[in-house]
C-alpha cells in the first residue's frame, strides 16, 4: 500500500490510502466521523484523477445522494462526482459536507473545470463498484474500503 497524503492513518484517525486490486483502484479510507470518509474519497478520487494542489476554488457545485444504506451513499457519492467530471469536466478541490445520515449525503463542492493546461489527468475512473465494499464504524472512528473500475 501507499500513503498518497500527509495522514497516517496509524497516528492520524483520518486520510485515505490507494490499495491494489488487479486491474482495478481501491482506496481504503479512515475518519474521526462519518462525514470524514466521504471527504477523503473525494479527496482520494480527485488526487488520483490530477494534481488537486492545482484545482483552483472558482466555483462552487451543490451535489446531494441518496441511498438505502451508508455503503450504497459512498458508491453513490463518488459515482455522483464522477458524473459531475464527465458532464461538466468539474473537479472538486474544497468539500464540505452539510448534512449526512446513514442514507443521504448533502456536500458543496468547490473548484473548477478542466483546465487542460493546468490539469493533467492521470487516471481515468469508470465508477466506484460493490465489489468488496467494506464500511464499519470502530473504536477510532469510521473506515472503510471502496474498489473503483478504471
Amino acid at each position: 500500500m501507499l500513503i498518497v497524503n500527509n495522514s497516517d492513518p496509524h497516528k492520524s484517525k483520518s486520510g485515505y490510502r490507494l490499495i491494489a486490486h488487479s486491474a482495478d483502484l481501491g482506496f481504503r479510507l479512515y475518519g474521526e466521523s462519518l462525514a470524514d470518509i466521504f471527504v477523503n474519497a473525494a479527496h482520494a478520487l480527485y488526487g488520483v484523477m490530477t494534481d488537486r494542489r492545482k484545482i483552483r476554488g472558482l466555483e462552487c457545485r451543490e451535489v446531494v445522494v441518496e441511498a438505502p444504506d451508508v455503503g450504497d451513499l459512498l458508491v453513490e457519492w463518488l459515482n455522483q462526482l464522477l458524473y459531475l467530471f464527465d458532464a461538466t469536466g468539474f473537479l472538486g478541490r474544497d468539500i464540505e459536507v452539510q448534512e449526512i445520515t446513514s442514507q443521504r449525503l448533502q456536500a458543496r463542492l468547490r473548484g473548477e473545470p478542466l483546465d487542460e493546461e493546468r490539469h493533467q489527468l492521470n487516471t481515468g475512473i469508470k465508477a466506484a463498484t460493490y465489489h468488496n465494499l467494506e464500511f464499519k464504524e470502530t473504536a477510532d472512528g469510521w473506515q472503510a474500503k471502496i474498489i473503483l473500475d478504471i
